[in-house]
C-alpha cells in the first residue's frame, strides 16, 4: 500500500469494552485511548512509550490517562482541542481523574499531521459524536475511536453531540481519498474504509 505496517496490541477494557491499542513502531509505542483498567497492561506491554493519542474525550477512552501520566511523566498526551474540557474536568461525573493534555490538536474539520521521533501520524477531525471526535491515521491503519465502527457509526444523542455535525462528517468521510485502509474502532471488530464508505448513505438516510 505504500505506507508502513506497524503491528499493534489491542485489549478491551471496562464495562463498555473500549479498545485500547498499543502501536509498536521501531522507535517505540503509541498508546491509543487508554480506558478504565488499561494502565497496568500498558505499562507492562511497553518499553519506550512515545505518546498517548486520544481520539475523543469520552471517559471510557481516557479514564486511565491520569494514572499513566503519573508513571510516564515525559510522554506527551495528544487530544482534540474541542474535547479537552472533558479531560480537564469530570464533566460526566464518572469518577475520572482530570488531566491536562500536552498537545491540543486543531479541530477544523480537516487533517493535522505530526511527526514524533520519525514516526508520522495524522488526526482527521470528524465531529458529531463529540465536538472534537477524530480518527487517527498511523501507517496503513485508521484508529477510528467512536466515529466509525464495523457496520455502524457513533451515537450523536449524548451531551455535546450533534446530529448535524455527524451528518456533515459522514459526507466528508464518504469522500475521503486515501487507500482502502483497515479501520480499528474504539469498540468491536475491525473493518475496512471502502466498506464503511459504502454504508454512509444508509446512515445519512437515518439521521
Amino acid at each position: 500500500m505504500g505506507q508502513p505496517l506497524y503491528p499493534h496490541l489491542v485489549q478491551p477494557f471496562g464495562v463498555y469494552e473500549t479498545n485500547c491499542y498499543i502501536v509498536q513502531t521501531p522507535q517505540g509505542e503509541l498508546i491509543i485511548d487508554p480506558g478504565m483498567g488499561s494502565a497496568r497492561w500498558i505499562l507492562e506491554s511497553t518499553q519506550n512509550p512515545l505518546a498517548i493519542l486520544i481520539t475523543h474525550g469520552h471517559f471510557d477512552h481516557i479514564f486511565d490517562v491520569a494514572i499513566l501520566k503519573e508513571n510516564l511523566k515525559d510522554v506527551p498526551i495528544y487530544c482534540p482541542k474541542d474535547d479537552s474540557f472533558m479531560c480537564e474536568s469530570d464533566c460526566f461525573d464518572t469518577g475520572l481523574t482530570p488531566f491536562v493534555p500536552d498537545v491540543l490538536v486543531a479541530c477544523n474539520r480537516s487533517r493535522e499531521d505530526f511527526v514524533l521521533q520519525g514516526i508520522a501520524f495524522s488526526y482527521l477531525h470528524f465531529p458529531g459524536h463529540t465536538p472534537g471526535c477524530s480518527i487517527v491515521l498511523i501507517g496503513d491503519r485508521i484508529y477510528s475511536g467512536d466515529f466509525i465502527f464495523k457496520r455502524s457509526i457513533g451515537r450523536y444523542d449524548f451531551p455535546y453531540s450533534s446530529q448535524q455535525d455527524m451528518k456533515d462528517s459522514l459526507l466528508r468521510f464518504q469522500n475521503l481519498e486515501v487507500e482502502n485502509l483497515e479501520i480499528f474502532p474504539g469498540h468491536g471488530a475491525s473493518t475496512y474504509l471502502a466498506y464503511e464508505q459504502n454504508n454512509v448513505g444508509l446512515w445519512i438516510s437515518r439521521l
